[in-house]
Protein backbone atom coordinates (compact mmCIF):
# COMPACT_ATOMS: atom_id res chain seq x y z
CA UNK A 1 0.00 0.00 0.00
CA UNK A 2 1.34 3.67 -0.47
CA UNK A 3 1.13 6.02 2.65
CA UNK A 4 1.50 5.29 6.33
CA UNK A 5 -1.06 2.28 7.67
CA UNK A 6 -2.46 2.80 11.51
CA UNK A 7 -3.92 0.65 14.01
CA UNK A 8 -7.63 1.17 14.06
CA UNK A 9 -9.83 -0.90 16.55
CA UNK A 10 -12.84 -0.80 14.70
CA UNK A 11 -16.28 -0.54 15.82
CA UNK A 12 -18.73 -2.22 14.39
CA UNK A 13 -22.64 -2.74 15.20
CA UNK A 14 -25.57 -4.88 14.13
CA UNK A 15 -28.87 -5.73 15.46
CA UNK A 16 -30.64 -3.68 17.61
CA UNK A 17 -30.85 -4.72 20.87
CA UNK A 18 -33.42 -2.91 22.83
CA UNK A 19 -36.08 0.11 22.78
CA UNK A 20 -37.23 1.96 25.60
CA UNK A 21 -40.46 4.19 24.81
CA UNK A 22 -40.86 6.76 27.07
CA UNK A 23 -43.04 10.55 27.88
CA UNK A 24 -40.50 13.31 27.25
CA UNK A 25 -38.93 15.13 30.00
CA UNK A 26 -40.62 12.96 33.00
CA UNK A 27 -39.09 9.95 31.44
CA UNK A 28 -42.27 7.92 32.60
CA UNK A 29 -41.48 4.41 31.09
CA UNK A 30 -44.57 3.41 28.42
CA UNK A 31 -43.00 0.76 26.17
CA UNK A 32 -39.91 -1.21 26.34
CA UNK A 33 -38.80 -4.56 23.76
CA UNK A 34 -35.93 -6.34 23.01
CA UNK A 35 -37.93 -8.35 20.39
CA UNK A 36 -36.67 -5.90 17.43
CA UNK A 37 -36.48 -6.94 13.71
CA UNK A 38 -35.14 -3.63 12.68
CA UNK A 39 -34.40 -0.37 13.89
CA UNK A 40 -33.73 2.03 11.03
CA UNK A 41 -33.22 5.82 11.38
CA UNK A 42 -32.85 8.16 9.09
CA UNK A 43 -31.94 12.04 8.48
CA UNK A 44 -32.25 14.11 5.23
CA UNK A 45 -31.61 17.62 4.46
CA UNK A 46 -32.52 19.81 1.72
CA UNK A 47 -29.45 21.49 -0.33
CA UNK A 48 -30.65 25.00 -1.16
CA UNK A 49 -28.75 25.58 -4.40
CA UNK A 50 -27.69 29.49 -4.20
CA UNK A 51 -26.91 30.53 -7.99
CA UNK A 52 -24.95 33.69 -9.54
CA UNK A 53 -23.29 35.32 -11.84
CA UNK A 54 -22.21 34.57 -15.16
CA UNK A 55 -22.77 30.85 -16.13
CA UNK A 56 -24.92 30.79 -13.21
CA UNK A 57 -23.03 28.24 -11.18
CA UNK A 58 -23.88 27.47 -7.46
CA UNK A 59 -21.61 30.35 -5.30
CA UNK A 60 -23.93 28.93 -1.98
CA UNK A 61 -24.76 25.77 -0.75
CA UNK A 62 -27.08 26.63 1.96
CA UNK A 63 -29.18 23.79 3.96
CA UNK A 64 -32.87 23.82 4.90
CA UNK A 65 -35.82 21.28 5.60
CA UNK A 66 -34.06 19.00 8.27
CA UNK A 67 -35.69 15.90 9.08
CA UNK A 68 -34.88 13.11 11.14
CA UNK A 69 -36.90 9.80 10.82
CA UNK A 70 -37.08 6.48 13.08
CA UNK A 71 -38.57 3.13 11.72
CA UNK A 72 -38.63 -0.04 14.45
CA UNK A 73 -40.39 -2.90 13.52
CA UNK A 74 -40.56 -5.48 17.33
CA UNK A 75 -42.46 -8.69 16.70
CA UNK A 76 -44.71 -8.26 20.00
CA UNK A 77 -48.08 -7.65 19.38
CA UNK A 78 -48.45 -4.36 21.36
CA UNK A 79 -51.93 -2.78 21.81
CA UNK A 80 -50.32 -0.09 23.66
CA UNK A 81 -47.82 1.23 20.72
CA UNK A 82 -50.89 1.06 18.59
CA UNK A 83 -52.51 3.68 20.57
CA UNK A 84 -49.73 5.77 21.39
CA UNK A 85 -48.87 5.66 17.55
CA UNK A 86 -52.28 6.99 17.00
CA UNK A 87 -52.67 9.15 20.37
CA UNK A 88 -55.73 7.06 20.81
CA UNK A 89 -57.12 5.13 23.97
CA UNK A 90 -55.57 2.42 25.80
CA UNK A 91 -56.72 0.63 28.69
CA UNK A 92 -58.63 -3.07 30.12
CA UNK A 93 -62.57 -3.57 30.65
CA UNK A 94 -64.30 -3.94 27.10
CA UNK A 95 -66.69 -5.19 25.58
CA UNK A 96 -65.92 -8.77 25.07
CA UNK A 97 -67.81 -12.07 23.46
CA UNK A 98 -68.37 -14.48 26.00
CA UNK A 99 -70.30 -18.06 25.48
CA UNK A 100 -72.62 -19.86 27.74
CA UNK A 101 -74.67 -23.51 27.36
CA UNK A 102 -77.84 -22.82 28.18
CA UNK A 103 -80.98 -25.46 28.86
CA UNK A 104 -84.64 -24.60 27.28
CA UNK A 105 -86.72 -24.35 29.97
CA UNK A 106 -90.67 -23.24 29.71
CA UNK A 107 -90.15 -22.44 26.22
CA UNK A 108 -87.21 -19.44 26.68
CA UNK A 109 -83.64 -19.13 27.97
CA UNK A 110 -82.35 -17.24 30.65
CA UNK A 111 -78.67 -15.94 30.90
CA UNK A 112 -76.64 -16.07 34.24
CA UNK A 113 -74.62 -12.72 35.15
CA UNK A 114 -73.03 -14.55 37.68
CA UNK A 115 -70.63 -16.53 35.05
CA UNK A 116 -69.53 -14.16 32.72
CA UNK A 117 -71.33 -10.78 33.55
CA UNK A 118 -74.11 -8.90 32.59
CA UNK A 119 -74.64 -8.72 29.23
CA UNK A 120 -73.97 -5.35 27.58
CA UNK A 121 -74.10 -4.06 23.76
CA UNK A 122 -70.77 -4.93 21.74
CA UNK A 123 -68.48 -2.40 19.86
CA UNK A 124 -70.69 -0.69 17.30
CA UNK A 125 -74.06 -2.21 18.26
CA UNK A 126 -76.67 -0.16 20.21
CA UNK A 127 -78.39 -2.65 22.49
CA UNK A 128 -77.77 -5.89 24.14
CA UNK A 129 -78.51 -9.15 22.14
CA UNK A 130 -77.29 -12.86 22.05
CA UNK A 131 -76.59 -15.34 19.26
CA UNK A 132 -78.05 -18.97 19.72
CA UNK A 133 -76.44 -22.08 18.25
CA UNK A 134 -78.29 -25.28 18.82
CA UNK A 135 -75.44 -27.64 20.44
CA UNK A 136 -75.44 -31.26 18.45
CA UNK A 137 -77.01 -29.19 15.47
CA UNK A 138 -75.79 -28.00 12.34
CA UNK A 139 -75.28 -23.99 12.00
CA UNK A 140 -76.11 -21.89 9.24
CA UNK A 141 -75.88 -18.14 8.86
CA UNK A 142 -79.24 -17.73 7.95
CA UNK A 143 -80.88 -19.85 11.04
CA UNK A 144 -78.51 -18.88 13.99
CA UNK A 145 -77.36 -15.38 12.56
CA UNK A 146 -80.12 -14.02 13.99
CA UNK A 147 -79.62 -11.64 16.81
CA UNK A 148 -82.13 -11.78 19.81
CA UNK A 149 -82.67 -8.94 22.01
CA UNK A 150 -81.74 -9.73 26.20
CA UNK A 151 -84.75 -8.21 27.99
CA UNK A 152 -85.54 -8.20 31.48
CA UNK A 153 -83.95 -10.85 33.65
CA UNK A 154 -81.10 -11.71 31.26
CA UNK A 155 -84.58 -13.23 28.96
CA UNK A 156 -83.64 -13.99 25.67
CA UNK A 157 -86.22 -12.52 23.90
CA UNK A 158 -88.28 -14.04 20.46
CA UNK A 159 -86.22 -17.32 20.95
CA UNK A 160 -88.83 -20.44 21.26
CA UNK A 161 -86.54 -23.08 23.18
CA UNK A 162 -87.27 -26.33 23.47
CA UNK A 163 -87.60 -27.61 27.31
CA UNK A 164 -84.93 -29.84 28.17
CA UNK A 165 -82.55 -29.07 24.95
CA UNK A 166 -78.74 -27.72 25.25
CA UNK A 167 -78.18 -24.03 23.48
CA UNK A 168 -75.16 -22.60 22.83
CA UNK A 169 -75.17 -19.05 23.59
CA UNK A 170 -73.20 -15.70 22.06
CA UNK A 171 -73.53 -12.25 23.67
CA UNK A 172 -70.90 -9.58 25.31
CA UNK A 173 -69.65 -8.63 28.78
CA UNK A 174 -67.54 -5.58 29.82
CA UNK A 175 -64.50 -8.12 30.49
CA UNK A 176 -62.40 -5.74 33.21
CA UNK A 177 -59.37 -8.23 31.56
CA UNK A 178 -59.78 -7.49 27.93
CA UNK A 179 -56.83 -4.87 27.03
CA UNK A 180 -57.94 -2.76 24.45
CA UNK A 181 -56.53 -0.02 22.05
CA UNK A 182 -59.46 2.55 20.73
CA UNK A 183 -58.19 4.35 17.50
CA UNK A 184 -59.70 8.02 17.03
CA UNK A 185 -61.26 9.73 14.26
CA UNK A 186 -59.20 12.44 14.87
CA UNK A 187 -56.08 10.77 14.88
CA UNK A 188 -52.99 13.07 16.54
CA UNK A 189 -50.35 10.37 17.61
CA UNK A 190 -48.32 10.63 20.59
CA UNK A 191 -45.12 12.24 20.98
CA UNK A 192 -42.39 10.59 22.77
CA UNK A 193 -39.00 10.38 24.01
CA UNK A 194 -37.24 6.84 22.42
CA UNK A 195 -34.11 5.70 23.26
CA UNK A 196 -32.91 2.20 21.06
CA UNK A 197 -29.38 0.23 22.33
CA UNK A 198 -27.71 -1.10 19.29
CA UNK A 199 -24.42 -3.61 20.80
CA UNK A 200 -20.82 -2.46 19.28
CA UNK A 201 -18.24 -5.19 18.54
CA UNK A 202 -14.46 -5.16 17.46
CA UNK A 203 -12.29 -7.13 15.41
CA UNK A 204 -9.93 -7.02 17.90
CA UNK A 205 -10.62 -7.74 22.13
CA UNK A 206 -6.64 -8.59 23.96
CA UNK A 207 -8.63 -9.65 26.97
CA UNK A 208 -10.21 -12.79 25.25
CA UNK A 209 -13.83 -12.03 27.00
CA UNK A 210 -15.50 -12.10 23.39
CA UNK A 211 -15.92 -9.39 20.94
CA UNK A 212 -18.54 -6.92 22.42
CA UNK A 213 -16.74 -3.72 23.26
CA UNK A 214 -20.14 -1.69 24.38
CA UNK A 215 -22.76 -0.07 23.43
CA UNK A 216 -24.60 2.22 20.57
CA UNK A 217 -27.29 4.33 22.39
CA UNK A 218 -29.51 6.64 19.93
CA UNK A 219 -31.56 9.08 21.43
CA UNK A 220 -34.97 10.70 19.76
CA UNK A 221 -35.84 13.57 22.66
CA UNK A 222 -39.03 13.98 20.53
CA UNK A 223 -40.31 11.77 18.25
CA UNK A 224 -43.74 12.67 17.09
CA UNK A 225 -45.44 9.06 15.87
CA UNK A 226 -46.75 8.75 12.82
CA UNK A 227 -50.14 6.69 13.13
CA UNK A 228 -48.80 3.48 11.98
CA UNK A 229 -51.39 1.35 13.91
CA UNK A 230 -52.51 -1.59 11.44
CA UNK A 231 -52.01 -5.41 11.25
CA UNK A 232 -50.97 -7.94 9.29
CA UNK A 233 -51.30 -11.15 9.17
CA UNK A 234 -50.58 -14.18 6.62
CA UNK A 235 -49.78 -18.25 6.53
CA UNK A 236 -46.06 -17.16 7.10
CA UNK A 237 -45.21 -14.57 8.49
CA UNK A 238 -46.31 -12.99 12.49
CA UNK A 239 -48.07 -10.23 12.84
CA UNK A 240 -45.93 -7.11 14.19
CA UNK A 241 -46.28 -3.77 15.96
CA UNK A 242 -44.21 -0.35 14.52
CA UNK A 243 -42.64 1.97 16.49
CA UNK A 244 -42.17 5.16 13.55
CA UNK A 245 -42.08 8.78 13.78
CA UNK A 246 -40.44 12.10 13.11
CA UNK A 247 -38.37 13.61 15.19
CA UNK A 248 -38.93 16.96 16.74
CA UNK A 249 -36.59 20.06 17.81
CA UNK A 250 -35.78 19.80 21.19
CA UNK A 251 -35.88 23.18 22.99
CA UNK A 252 -34.11 23.38 26.48
CA UNK A 253 -36.74 24.28 29.25
CA UNK A 254 -33.98 26.64 30.96
CA UNK A 255 -31.62 29.63 29.54
CA UNK A 256 -28.09 28.51 28.84
CA UNK A 257 -25.16 29.99 29.69
CA UNK A 258 -22.76 31.62 27.22
CA UNK A 259 -23.49 34.43 24.49
CA UNK A 260 -22.46 33.40 21.11
CA UNK A 261 -22.05 36.22 18.30
CA UNK A 262 -22.88 33.95 15.60
CA UNK A 263 -25.16 31.58 17.08
CA UNK A 264 -27.97 29.99 15.44
CA UNK A 265 -29.64 28.23 18.27
CA UNK A 266 -29.98 25.34 16.58
CA UNK A 267 -31.94 22.41 18.53
CA UNK A 268 -31.17 18.89 19.32
CA UNK A 269 -32.71 16.21 16.78
CA UNK A 270 -30.87 12.80 17.54
CA UNK A 271 -28.27 12.11 20.02
CA UNK A 272 -26.03 9.26 19.14
CA UNK A 273 -24.36 8.09 22.51
CA UNK A 274 -21.10 5.39 22.08
CA UNK A 275 -20.95 3.76 25.92
CA UNK A 276 -18.24 1.06 26.55
CA UNK A 277 -18.30 -2.10 28.15
CA UNK A 278 -15.91 -1.04 30.67
CA UNK A 279 -15.37 1.98 32.45
CA UNK A 280 -13.98 3.65 29.49
CA UNK A 281 -10.71 4.98 31.87
CA UNK A 282 -8.76 3.39 28.47
CA UNK A 283 -9.50 6.60 26.56
CA UNK A 284 -8.45 9.07 28.81
CA UNK A 285 -5.61 10.78 27.87
CA UNK A 286 -5.17 13.49 30.67
CA UNK A 287 -6.22 16.38 32.59
CA UNK A 288 -5.37 19.53 32.33
CA UNK A 289 -6.83 23.20 33.99
CA UNK A 290 -7.43 25.57 31.08
CA UNK A 291 -5.29 28.23 30.59
CA UNK A 292 -2.78 26.16 32.66
CA UNK A 293 -3.51 28.30 35.54
CA UNK A 294 -6.52 29.19 37.74
CA UNK A 295 -7.42 33.13 38.93
CA UNK A 296 -9.27 34.35 42.06
CA UNK A 297 -10.16 37.69 43.03
CA UNK A 298 -9.32 38.15 46.90
CA UNK A 299 -12.70 37.70 48.76
CA UNK A 300 -14.21 35.54 46.30
CA UNK A 301 -15.14 31.86 45.40
CA UNK A 302 -14.05 29.83 41.97
CA UNK A 303 -14.02 26.29 40.95
CA UNK A 304 -10.71 25.16 39.11
CA UNK A 305 -11.81 24.43 35.68
CA UNK A 306 -10.84 21.18 35.36
CA UNK A 307 -11.09 19.34 31.71
CA UNK A 308 -10.31 15.28 30.92
CA UNK A 309 -8.50 14.89 27.03
CA UNK A 310 -10.63 11.94 25.70
CA UNK A 311 -9.43 10.57 22.63
CA UNK A 312 -8.11 13.74 21.94
CA UNK A 313 -11.56 15.92 23.27
CA UNK A 314 -12.01 17.73 26.08
CA UNK A 315 -14.64 16.32 28.28
CA UNK A 316 -16.02 18.03 31.67
CA UNK A 317 -14.78 15.05 34.53
CA UNK A 318 -17.39 13.98 36.88
CA UNK A 319 -16.98 15.94 40.28
CA UNK A 320 -17.44 12.34 42.50
CA UNK A 321 -13.80 11.16 41.05
CA UNK A 322 -12.57 14.13 41.19
CA UNK A 323 -9.94 15.22 44.03
CA UNK A 324 -8.27 18.64 44.19
CA UNK A 325 -5.36 19.45 46.71
CA UNK A 326 -2.84 21.73 47.18
CA UNK A 327 0.36 20.81 47.32
CA UNK A 328 1.92 24.40 48.70
CA UNK A 329 0.60 26.09 51.79
CA UNK A 330 -1.77 28.36 50.22
CA UNK A 331 -2.22 32.53 51.16
CA UNK A 332 -3.47 33.49 54.14
CA UNK A 333 -7.15 32.84 54.40
CA UNK A 334 -7.68 30.72 51.15
CA UNK A 335 -9.04 27.41 51.00
CA UNK A 336 -8.88 24.76 48.76
CA UNK A 337 -11.89 22.21 48.27
CA UNK A 338 -11.77 18.48 46.98
CA UNK A 339 -13.93 19.30 44.26
CA UNK A 340 -12.20 22.01 43.17
CA UNK A 341 -14.16 25.16 44.50
CA UNK A 342 -11.51 27.60 45.90
CA UNK A 343 -12.37 30.34 48.77
CA UNK A 344 -9.73 33.26 48.05
CA UNK A 345 -9.00 34.92 51.77
CA UNK A 346 -7.93 38.93 51.68
CA UNK A 347 -4.32 37.88 51.28
CA UNK A 348 -2.38 37.71 47.10
CA UNK A 349 -0.39 35.20 46.09
CA UNK A 350 -0.08 31.74 44.04
CA UNK A 351 0.39 28.19 45.22
CA UNK A 352 0.70 25.00 43.56
CA UNK A 353 -2.27 22.45 43.46
CA UNK A 354 -3.29 18.81 42.10
CA UNK A 355 -5.86 17.60 40.44
CA UNK A 356 -6.54 13.46 39.98
CA UNK A 357 -9.44 11.61 38.30
CA UNK A 358 -9.67 8.04 39.64
CA UNK A 359 -12.08 5.47 38.87
CA UNK A 360 -12.09 2.32 40.73
CA UNK A 361 -9.34 3.22 42.78
CA UNK A 362 -7.17 3.95 40.13
CA UNK A 363 -5.56 7.05 39.11
CA UNK A 364 -6.58 7.77 35.38
CA UNK A 365 -5.04 11.09 34.69
CA UNK A 366 -3.52 13.82 37.22
CA UNK A 367 -2.29 17.64 36.38
CA UNK A 368 -0.79 20.34 38.16
CA UNK A 369 -1.20 23.37 37.67
CA UNK A 370 -1.03 27.06 39.58
CA UNK A 371 -3.48 29.11 41.61
CA UNK A 372 -3.31 32.62 42.03
CA UNK A 373 -4.91 34.89 44.56
CA UNK A 374 -5.04 38.49 44.17
CA UNK A 375 -7.27 41.35 41.99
Amino acid sequence: MYGPRFSVEYMISKFAESVTVSRPLSGEVLYYSNKLTEATGTTSVTMGEIRAGVGNPIVAVIPSDSNATLEITDVNLSLAMRAYQTGGLHGYGAPTLVCDDLIGGEGTLYISSAKHGTPVAGQGFSEAFAYVQEVGAQSTISGDGIPYPIGEGNEIEGFAAEDGKTYKVWYWVNAATTEYATILANIDPTVVNVRLVYPVYSNVKEDGTGSRIGSLVVVYPFLKLNGAAGITGNGSSNATTSISGTAISFEESVVQSGCGACSDGSADLVHYLYVPCDNGSSAIQGMYVLGGAYQVDTGETGKVPVMLMVNGYPAVPDPAYLSCVALETPPTGTSLLQNGTVNAGSTEGEFQASATYSIGGDVVASCVFTIGIGG
